[in-house]
């Protein structure tokens, strides 16, 4: 070899650099070859390799570090500091939960928590085991600093793992996706009741008071720390058991304890002090992963006090919206955040914690039988009793078969619960559930169409009709959602964009035609039923808002698209291939809403030849009619109106100040967040 690569000198050994180079010569570019004994997953295994955070390479331990003592006598200031960087650890694992980046920046326990010495310390600091040698003389540095305040400190931060890394398993999100469920057989406080837990951080407290060897400074921020991990607990605790009532003062608890720690953040301890050396970031490689995995550096404060402060204003989100049985409100707030994500509320104990709360063995919000969805979808939408639809139904059958009712039944049940859960998936994830949906969506249109011409025929309104109108609605509004997370996740290319454009604005055209047959036949004089009149005028407006801005940067856009048109109708087919199954066949209803090239190629020569057709007054009729939204928001937002009002407000104020440069980027990404 000519590398300066010399063989060991083992006659073991067998240099077969040759047969490779040779074998390799005849594959083509980007062949594979496998072998029983060397898989796929194997293969795979390979980019682990140079993988920034996972490759720990072959680098050796660093052992200039002194052996950790874990009954080393602390000062109340280091120990402090330690139960605060612990923080750091546990919202550093929840931090890069967030499920835009999880598989890409996302880590591990062992990586996190496990990281910490004192985890694996345990039974050498259990109070009722340590020998009376160990007990310094010492009164600035008392021995149960470590063995009762430090030692609860960490019983408490693996319980509250623990009962976060259960709701996370029930497999609402996606192990690997979402989060990583890799423990490395260290036990988590599994073993220990939480009411177990909750008492030892009771003696901690008791403890940190009554002692005389503890100044009444650190004796105050001690007590805080036990309490706010204490809370934590309880508060994750309630969350898996599902007692929502318990979230409101349990979250005013924790939030008012980090007050009082950022008021008096822990100094830095000094080089000599043994406290640094109690996090080894180096550790994670003595346990036993499932992956090869790279030291981490954790957080800075501010972070995590924010990853804090996010986690407890979607779990008190969660509490209110518990409360609340429509699904309609459930929606739209689930709508608000897919379109306006709070990075700090990004969390994949969140988005699983939200999901258990909708539906979880046949429960719906904890409280109701699956036949709530049904009787949540006819009264918000047709504002008619379930019941009175089916007496209906059942008075008009003329058909030869039986009635399909339990078949329009059961999915009408499964889609909107389906469609709420899915506002707490990760993005792309979202995306892929509402291109599945589009088929379902289409054969129960296809099952209400067929059924209709076996009704008698019905005076006044044939609510069958309306039915269909509104599962129409629900599958074109699906298919705005899947245009627009193109633009949120950077799908489209330059070439891309016109398409998405000019698809969106006629998509939002036929939704904006169902709507209208919708308002038409809807009551507006009965107060009780003005309710869902009142919020899809504010969807009509709002939608004619967004055709108008679509239209705009379709007239813009098209003058630089500079590719041929069959490389336009690859690209075409490939991003909109869920259009094209082959299960539509099945139907005798063709499939509303699809996209079609050819009206594209027809539509680009008409908007070049316009002359009259302006972009910028497009661009201010959207500015008028998002101001006009924000004095009737709708009114199935709930307690999240005002959110909603200042999204439309702050849409029109950035559209009206760059309607001169409509291509600025402000428009593009208007239409990757904009609220339905």
């Amino acid at each position: 070899m000519d590398d300066g690569y010399h063989m060991l000198d083992n006659h073991s050994y067998e240099d077969v650099t040759t047969q490779f180079e040779q074998t390799s010569q005849d594959m083509e570019p980007g062949a594979l070859m496998f072998n029983n004994d060397f898989p796929l997953q194997d293969a795979m295994a390979a980019f682990e390799i140079g993988e920034p955070r996972f490759d720990s390479g072959l680098a050796l331990l660093d052992d200039s570090r002194p052996p950790f003592d874990p009954l080393v006598p602390l000062l109340p200031g280091e120990v402090y500091w330690i139960i605060h960087r612990a923080f750091s650890c546990e919202l550093r694992l929840l931090r890069d939960f967030i499920l835009q980046m999880a598989w890409h920046t996302g880590y591990t326990l062992s990586q996190t928590v496990f990281s910490f010495l004192y985890v694996h310390a345990l039974p050498d600091i259990d109070p009722d085991t340590i020998s009376p040698h160990h007990h310094d003389p010492d009164r600035t540095r008392p021995v149960e600093l470590v063995s009762v305040v430090l030692g609860a400190s960490v019983l408490g931060l693996l319980k509250c793992c623990d009962l976060a890394w259960r709701e996370l398993v029930k497999g609402y999100v996606y192990d690997c996706e979402d989060w990583q469920s890799d423990k490395c057989d260290v036990p988590m406080s599994g073993a220990y009741p939480v009411s177990r837990i909750l008492g030892i951080l009771d003696e901690a407290c008791v403890w940190v008071r009554n002692s005389s060897r503890v100044r009444s400074t650190w004796r105050t921020a001690l007590t805080h720390r036990l309490v706010l991990r204490k809370t934590l607990a309880e508060l994750f605790s309630a969350l898996l058991s599902k007692d929502y009532f318990r979230f409101r003062p349990l979250i005013e608890t924790a939030r008012f304890m980090p007050q009082h720690v950022r008021a008096s953040p822990p100094p830095p301890p000094r080089s000599c002090s043994p406290a640094p050396r109690v996090f080894d970031p180096q550790f994670p490689r003595v346990l036993v992963p499932a992956i090869p995995l790279q030291p981490i550096q954790l957080p800075e404060q501010g972070k995590v006090r924010n990853t804090l402060a996010g986690l407890l204003d979607s779990l008190e989100q969660l509490s209110i919206l518990i409360e609340i049985s429509d699904l309609s409100t459930w929606d739209v707030v689930g709508t608000l955040r897919i379109w306006q994500p709070h990075p700090n509320q990004s969390l994949a104990y969140v988005w699983s914690a939200f999901q258990s709360a909708i539906y979880e063995n046949g429960i719906i919000l904890n409280k109701y039988l699956q036949k709530h969805a049904v009787d949540c979808f006819f009264m918000e939408a047709l504002q008619i009793p379930y019941d009175s639809f089916n007496s209906s139904f059942q008075t008009r059958w003329v058909g030869p078969d039986s009635l399909p009712l339990r078949h329009i039944e059961r999915t009408i049940t499964e889609f909107p619960v389906g469609r709420v859960k899915s506002h707490w998936y990760n993005p792309p994830r979202w995306r892929r559930y509402c291109m599945k949906s589009l088929f379902d969506w289409h054969e129960l249109y296809a099952t209400l169409t067929d059924v209709q011409k076996h009704l008698a025929p019905a005076s006044g309104t044939d609510v069958v009709t309306r039915l269909r109108h509104v599962v129409l609605v629900r599958r074109l509004e699906t298919i705005g959602d899947i245009v627009l997370s193109g633009f949120q996740l950077s799908l489209y290319s330059v070439i891309e964009r016109p398409l998405a454009h000019w698809y969106l604005a006629r998509v939002l055209e036929q939704h904006l035609t169902c709507l209208d047959e919708i308002i038409e036949v809807l009551p507006s004089k009965q107060r009780i039923y003005s309710m869902p009149r009142f919020e899809f005028q504010f969807r009509a407006r709002y939608l004619t808002a967004l055709q108008a801005l679509s239209l705009a940067l379709f007239a813009v856009t098209v003058k630089t698209m500079g590719s041929s048109w069959e490389r336009l109708r690859l690209n075409f087919l490939r991003r909109y291939k869920w259009a094209f199954m082959h299960e539509y066949e099945d139907f005798d209803v063709p499939p509303v809403g699809h996209p079609n090239f050819l009206a594209f190629t027809t539509s680009c020569s008409v908007i070049l030849q316009d002359k009259e057709f302006s972009p910028a007054e497009q661009a201010e009729l959207a500015e008028r009619l998002l101001r006009g939204s924000t004095t009737a928001p709708g009114r199935m937002a709930g307690p999240w109106t005002p959110e909603r009002v200042a999204d439309m407000g702050r849409g029109a104020i950035s559209l009206g100040s760059g309607r001169a440069t409509l291509v600025s980027s402000y428009a593009e990404s208007l239409l990757g967040r904009t609220v339905v």
